[in-house]
């Protein structure tokens, strides 16, 4: 029966009438408004339960409701942040948006109050706090919602598309040529990114293709090539069927196509229900800091942020799994983690503003105890988000004032110090990350006779071993190219020989990027003799497709310098 508990404690709102047998009921009513491809947040359970069991029923109820299934709702759709919505006496009077334990209780709080006088003032009581609007949505409930084929005015920023450009044509030098006639057309290029796609996304991308294992190789062959392009407010009917005889399916997949509403402030795929989880997963991965939304582009400070969370060794060594899972119940990403021993310098560089206060010295010896973990966590409003969920710095003042607080929550016994860091400001997570996590980018190269015979292979091992490809293309070197390539080689006895050799056919080139780059790279090449390879690195990459010293698979820059000239030299000037 407990079990059953747990299960009700928030409602399930998924009509009109039950929207309105809710907002009827007596007390304070939460509504937690979430999307349906990540459901509601567990982070919140333990605080409902709490005050739900504190106060009861008659003076505060818990409800949920996906924002797809209501009109009331629709401003909300595509949000990546839950929504917490409260209403009392059928009127809007809170507004919490994102994972704040502190911030909701203090509200809930606040609230409960009101409603308390209410009940005991009745007739005499005045309202203290004024009814709310969600947004445009008191406007919207008088006009129907758009429908997939209806034309929408959606002012200067028109309609968006979606392209993505497949592995084969990347790698095929096909990318400027599909842009050069999307450009032709009229379209304008907003924002253009190369990912690599991993089977599990591949499966969630394309379920209807996904069983079929050529197409699942070709998918993950190589990085896709994804593009928004936008056509402005002169859109006609005939825009995405003009667009459709540009983008060559064999080539490329369109998504059909993005459009704002200024009725309902919100993103049309003009696509099945499946079909638009599906796209808004791929836009998600593909362009995690673009928004669509009318709101975004018109000035809102909604935004997708990336902050710096560290786990300090106590908390790491007793509940390391218990707070990444919390972590991903709030709705954060981890886009990127590592467990690194600060040295006693490191940690006072780090730690240098408390300097000279009292807790100084034991914050240093702590950190210097044992690892820490450090997470690179995304999703909108992420440093204001992270920061409203960790609570006070002091451990006393977090358990006393805010107990759902996750500083609170992981409290360490006999350890005097919190357990959890985040930046404060978006300067000062940038500046922890590129701490924490600098990224470094290097040339790759598959040689002539791999590209013909391994090419996909080792591609799927550069990525199984983390790196991005964040620029690939194949050319065949001239001999004059091949010459300046290997210049520093020039006047030894293979330097013809490996010039006839790298100038045969093409070669694959890329642009790697990863923390420690460099050296990682030249670690997964292994020697350039493959019979040493061999004894000393079976694993290698010339371990296993190496002929000889000469015909070695691949190639990479043997430091910094040397890879921002081979970069330069393949790919021209790139953005830093």
């Amino acid at each position: 029966m407990s079990r059953k508990k747990e299960v009700q404690i928030q409602i399930e709102i998924s009509s009109e009438e039950q929207w309105e047998e809710a907002l009827s009921g007596p007390g304070l009513l939460v509504i937690e408004v979430y999307q349906r491809w990540c459901g509601p947040c567990k982070a919140v359970q333990n605080i409902f339960r709490k005050l739900r069991s504190e106060y009861g029923d008659e003076l505060l109820r818990f409800a949920m409701g996906e924002a797809n299934s209501l009109l009331e709702l629709s401003s909300l759709k595509g949000k990546c942040q839950p929504v917490f919505l409260f209403y009392s006496g059928g009127t809007l009077v809170s507004i919490v948006r994102g994972v704040n334990g502190p911030l909701l209780q203090k509200t809930m709080l606040e609230l409960v109050d009101q409603e308390k006088k209410k009940q005991e003032l009745g007739s005499k009581y005045v309202p203290e706090v004024k009814e709310l609007f969600l947004e445009d949505n008191h406007q919207a409930r008088k006009k129907p919602p758009p429908t997939q084929n209806t034309d929408i005015e959606i002012g200067d920023h028109g309609t968006y598309h979606v392209v993505i450009i497949k592995p084969d044509a990347v790698v095929g030098g096909q990318v400027e040529g599909i842009i050069q006639k999307a450009l032709d057309a009229g379209f304008s290029i907003v924002v253009e990114e190369e990912r690599m796609l991993d089977e599990e996304q591949i499966h969630a991308f394309y379920k209807e293709k996904a069983e079929e294992p050529a197409f699942v190789k070709a998918m993950s062959s190589g990085p896709v090539h994804a593009l928004i392009l936008s056509k402005g407010d002169e859109v006609g009917e005939g825009e995405s069927h003009s667009l459709t005889a540009i983008i060559d399916p064999e080539h490329a997949e369109l998504i059909q196509p993005k459009k704002r509403s200024k009725v309902v402030q919100e993103v049309d795929l003009g696509m099945s229900e499946s079909g638009t989880e599906v796209a808004s997963r791929q836009l998600a991965y593909f362009f995690p800091t673009f928004d669509f939304s009318l709101e975004t582009h018109a000035g809102s400070n909604a935004r997708i942020e990336k902050t710096l969370a560290l786990i300090r060794p106590s908390l790491l060594r007793e509940k390391k799994d218990e707070i990444l899972k919390t972590i991903h119940d709030s709705g954060f990403q981890i886009a990127m983690q590592r467990e690194v021993n600060l040295t006693e310098d490191q940690a006072k560089e780090f730690y240098k503003e408390h300097e000279g206060t009292d807790f100084f010295p034991c914050l240093i010896n702590h950190m210097t105890s044992g690892p820490v973990l450090a997470l690179a966590l995304t999703r909108d409003d992420a440093i204001q988000h992270w920061r409203g969920l960790l609570g006070p710095k002091v451990l006393d003042e977090a358990k006393e004032r805010f107990p759902e607080s996750l500083r609170a929550q992981f409290a360490i016994d006999n350890v005097t110090i919190n357990q959890i860091h985040g930046s404060s400001t978006p300067e000062e997570a940038q500046r922890d990350l590129n701490r924490f996590f600098p990224t470094e980018h290097t040339l790759a190269v598959i040689k002539p006779d791999s590209t013909q015979e391994h090419k996909d292979t080792i591609m799927n091992k550069i990525k199984e071993a983390g790196f991005c490809i964040s620029q690939v293309k194949e050319t065949k070197l001239t001999r004059e190219m091949a010459e300046e390539f290997y210049k520093d080689h020039k006047g030894k006895d293979f330097f013809n020989n490996l010039v006839d050799y790298m100038s045969q056919g093409p070669s694959i080139m890329m642009i790697l990027s990863k923390e420690n780059a460099i050296a990682e790279w030249r670690e997964m090449m292994g020697p350039a003799d493959p019979e040493q390879a061999i004894q000393v690195k079976p694993d290698s990459l010339r371990a296993q497709f190496a002929k000889s010293i000469l015909e070695n698979a691949v190639h990479g820059s043997s430091n910094v310098q040397h890879a921002m000239d081979n970069i330069k030299f393949i790919f021209g000037d790139i953005p830093s």
